[in-house]
C-alpha cells in the first residue's frame, strides 16, 4: 500500500488515443496500483484507475494536482490487467480507457451473496492414445508456449481440454475458456459441469444482467471460480492466478471486435495475457485459420494434430455435392433439392434430426418491381431492406429502419412486386408447407432475441422438441448434438466471390465446420452441399474435409498477392454525411500518406466501403499494407482523431 503519494489516474471517459490518457492526482490515503477511485474530471464527479506512481514531488509539478475524492471499495484492477490494457491500446492504436472500461464491472446493489463451497473435480471419461500424447505435450511444458490443435471436427478437443483444466484446479490456478459465440455457452457449459463443481465455473457473456455480471465477476476475483467461460471479453476477467487459455474454434472471426472500440483480437490479447502469466494457450479448430497454421509452421507455435473423430463411429460424414444448374434443368424451382428432399423424408421417418443452414435471416434479401426495376432500400444505409413475415415489414440489418410490406410498388404503382433471395424465415415457411406436422425450430438473431433464448432453443433440440432446426452460423461453431443425421447447406455459394482477401478462407471453414454437426451419434450421418458452382476448389475440398490441400494452395495465394500473413494490414475508414466531404477527406489523407509507400509500405485506395452508406454515412476506406511493423506507428500518427483505425481487420469490405 502507497500513502501521500501522487497517483498517475486513467480516467473512466474515452479520450482521443493521441491526447493526454493519464492525469496525476493526490492522495493521503493508502492505495493499491490499479485501485478504482473517484475523482473530479472537468467538472464533474467520474471514476479512474489508479495506473501508476508519479515519483515527481508536488513542488516539481508545473500545476495544482486535484485530490481523489474517494476510492470505491472492493473494486481494483491487477497489475497484469493494466498490463494487458497498456499492450492493446499501444497495439491498436486505442485509448487505454476504452480497455480499462471491459475490465471494469457496473457497481450493483446485491442482496445476496455468494456462497463459499468446497470446490472438488469430478474424475475423469480415459483419453484415446493420441488424445493422451497431446495433453502430455501440453501439461508438461511449463513455462509460456501456443499450441495449435488441429483436430477433426467430433475429434475430441473438449476432452484434452476438460484434463488440462483439470489439472490446473489441482495446481490451484485458474482457466479461461474463449468460445467464438453466445449460442456455444450452453452446450460448453454442460459439458464442464458434467466434470466440475458449478461453483467453480463463472460465465461472462454480454446478455447477463449487470448483476449477474458482477457476481461472476466477484467469484473470479475471490479465485473462487478456477473456469471462466464466455466470448471474447471473457478475456478481461479478473484473473489471480492464470494457468492456461483455452480458444474453442480459434478461426472464428467472431474473436475480433470491429464495430466499436477497442477493435482487438481475443485471440492476440490471450496470447499476451498468458505470456504476462508464463501460462499456456490453447487454440483448437478444424480449420484453424490460416495465420495460425502458417506460425505452426514456422514454430512460433507448436502443432498437435487429430486426424480421426473421438467415437466408436469414427467416419467422417459423407458429403454429397449437389449442382442447381441441374434441378432448375429438371424443372425443380423450390429451394431443396431432390436429394435434400429425400433425405429429410428419411430423418422424419426415423424420428432423428437434421440441422439445414443459410446465411440470412427473414424471407426475402430484397424487394424488386419487375416493371420499373424499383429495389426497396434503407434511407439511412446502400443496401436493400429485408423481408420479415413475423413483423410483416421490410427491415434493414444495419439500422433498424422499417417500411410497411407495399402492395404495389411505390414508384410506379404496379402490382408487379417480387421477393427475391431466401432467409430463415423463407426456409422455415416452405418446410411448414411440405411438412405440415413436424415440429421446426429456427434460430437466427429474430429468434434469440430475448434473454437466455440460445440456451432455451439448443436444450429444447438436444432434448429431440423437434426433428429440424434451421439456423444462421450460430448452428455451424463447435454443435456436438448426437442425434443429427443430416446437414444442409441451402447455398454454399454466398460469400465465394466477396471482393475480400479472406472470403475463400471463411466460405471453406464455414462448410467444413456445418458439415462436422452430424455423425456425432450411432449413424455416421450425411451432409448435402447445394451450390451453383460445383467446380470450385474450396466447395471440393470442404466436401472432402480436406483443410491440409485447400491451405497448400490458400497460403501460396496470399504469398503471391501480398496479404497475411506475409503482410500486416491496417483499415482506415472514414465517415460522414456529406458524400462529397467524405470523398475529398479520404483522398486528402491518402495523399498525405503516399510519403511512406516504399518497398515495406503499400496502400491501397482510397476507395467507397463495399456498403458504402450506413446509418446516414457515407463510408470510404484505406488499406495500409506493412512488411516492417517499425513503420506503423510513424504512419499512424498522420491520422487524425475523425479516422477510425482498425489493426489487423477481419475483412477488407
Amino acid at each position: 500500500m502507497l500513502q501521500n503519494r501522487l497517483f498517475n489516474i486513467i480516467p473512466s471517459i474515452k479520450l482521443p488515443p493521441d491526447k493526454n490518457q493519464v492525469f496525476s492526482y493526490l492522495s493521503k490515503e493508502k492505495l493499491s496500483l490499479g485501485q478504482v477511485v473517484e475523482i473530479p474530471f472537468r467538472g464533474k464527479k467520474i471514476k479512474g484507475i489508479i495506473y501508476s506512481l508519479n515519483n515527481k514531488s508536488i513542488q516539481e509539478l508545473d500545476f495544482k494536482p486535484k485530490e481523489i475524492i474517494k476510492q470505491v471499495e472492493n473494486i481494483c484492477l491487477t497489475t497484469k490487467q493494466i498490463e494487458l490494457a497498456k499492450w492493446i491500446s499501444e497495439y491498436y492504436h486505442t485509448s487505454i480507457a476504452s480497455v480499462i472500461k471491459l475490465m471494469l464491472p457496473q457497481l450493483v446493489n446485491q442482496r445476496t451473496k455468494d456462497k463459499n463451497t468446497k470446490l472438488a473435480t469430478i474424475p475423469y471419461p480415459k483419453l484415446t492414445e493420441q488424445q493422451q500424447k497431446i495433453y502430455e505435450k501440453i501439461n508438461s511444458t511449463k513455462n509460456f508456449r501456443v499450441f495449435l490443435i488441429h483436430g477433426v471436427t467430433g475429434s475430441g478437443k473438449t476432452e484434452i481440454y476438460l484434463k488440462l483444466i483439470e489439472q490446473q484446479i489441482k495446481l490451484d490456478k485458474q482457466s479461461i475458456v474463449l468460445v467464438p459465440e453466445i449460442s456455444l455457452t450452453p452446450q460448453t457449459i454442460n459439458r464442464f459441469s458434467e466434470h466440475f463443481n458449478q461453483d467453480q465455473i463463472a460465465i461472462l457473456h454480454s446478455k447477463l444482467s449487470a448483476g449477474e455480471k458482477f457476481t461472476q465477476w466477484k467469484k473470479i476475483k475471490s479465485n473462487q471460480a478456477k473456469i471462466i467461460i464466455g466470448p471474447r471479453s471473457a478475456i478481461f476477467a479478473p484473473i489471480q492466478n492464470l494457468g492456461i487459455i483455452i480458444i474453442d474454434e480459434e478461426h472464428d472471426s467472431s474473436y475480433k471486435q470491429y464495430d466499436q472500440n477497442p477493435r482487438y483480437h481475443a485471440r492476440h490479447a490471450a496470447i499476451k495475457l498468458a505470456s504476462l502469466y508464463n501460462a499456456n494457450v490453447v487454440l483448437g479448430s478444424a480449420t484453424p485459420s490460416i495465420e495460425s497454421y502458417h506460425n505452426a509452421f514456422q514454430n512460433i507455435y507448436s502443432l498437435l494434430k487429430l486426424p480421426a473423430r473421438f467415437t466408436a463411429n469414427s467416419v467422417m460424414p459423407k458429403v454429397k455435392v449437389v449442382d442447381m444448374r441441374e434441378e432448375f434443368k429438371r424443372k425443380n424451382f423450390s429451394i431443396f433439392s431432390e436429394s435434400l428432399q429425400k433425405e429429410l423424408e428419411t430423418i422424419i421417418k426415423n424420428n432423428r434430426q437434421a440441422l439445414l443452414y443459410i446465411n440470412r435471416r427473414g424471407v426475402a434479401t430484397f424487394v424488386n418491381c419487375r416493371d420499373c426495376g424499383y429495389v426497396a432500400t434503407c434511407k439511412n444505409c446502400d443496401v436493400p431492406l429485408t423481408f420479415h413475415l413475423y413483423k410483416q415489414n421490410l427491415s434493414c440489418h444495419y439500422c433498424g429502419y422499417t417500411l410497411p410490406t407495399p402492395i404495389s410498388c411505390p414508384k410506379c404503382k404496379s402490382p408487379a412486386i417480387k421477393y427475391f433471395g431466401t432467409g430463415t424465415e423463407k426456409v422455415e415457411q416452405e418446410l411448414q408447407k411440405m411438412y405440415k406436422y413436424v415440429k421446426i425450430f429456427r434460430m437466427d438473431s429474430d429468434t434469440t432475441r430475448i434473454k437466455h433464448s440460445h440456451t432455451q432453443i439448443y436444450n429444447d433440440f438436444r432434448l429431440k422438441k423437434a426433428n429440424i432446426l434451421i439456423g444462421t452460423q450460430m448452428i455451424t461453431k463447435g454443435w456436438d448434438l448426437e442425434g443429427v443425421d443430416l446437414v444442409g447447406v441451402i447455398s454454399s455459394d454466398v460469400g465465394l466471390n466477396l471482393p475480400d482477401y479472406k472470403a475463400q478462407e471463411k466460405t471453406f471453414q464455414l462448410l467444413t465446420q456445418i458439415a462436422g454437426r452430424t455423425g456425432r451419434g450411432i449413424n455416421p450421418g450425411k451432409v448435402i452441399f447445394q451450390t451453383y458452382n460445383p467446380e470450385s476448389f474450396v466447395i471440393k475440398t470442404a466436401a472432402k474435409h480436406d483443410f491440409v490441400s485447400f491451405y497448400k494452395k490458400e497460403i501460396k495465394n496470399r504469398k503471391e498477392l501480398d496479404y497475411p500473413p506475409f503482410v500486416k494490414l491496417i483499415k482506415l475508414i472514414y465517415k460522414n454525411a456529406d458524400p462529397d466531404l467524405a470523398q475529398h477527406e479520404a483522398q486528402k489523407l491518402f495523399q498525405k500518406l503516399t510519403a511512406y509507400d516504399s518497398q515495406d509500405i503499400t496502400l491501397l485506395g482510397p476507395a467507397p466501403s463495399f456498403f458504402q452508406k450506413i446509418q446516414g454515412r457515407y463510408i470510404w476506406q484505406i488499406i495500409i499494407k506493412f512488411k516492417n511493423q517499425k513503420f506503423k506507428d510513424n504512419i499512424l500518427k498522420q491520422v487524425s482523431n475523425d479516422w477510425i483505425i482498425d489493426v489487423d481487420p477481419e475483412s477488407l469490405l
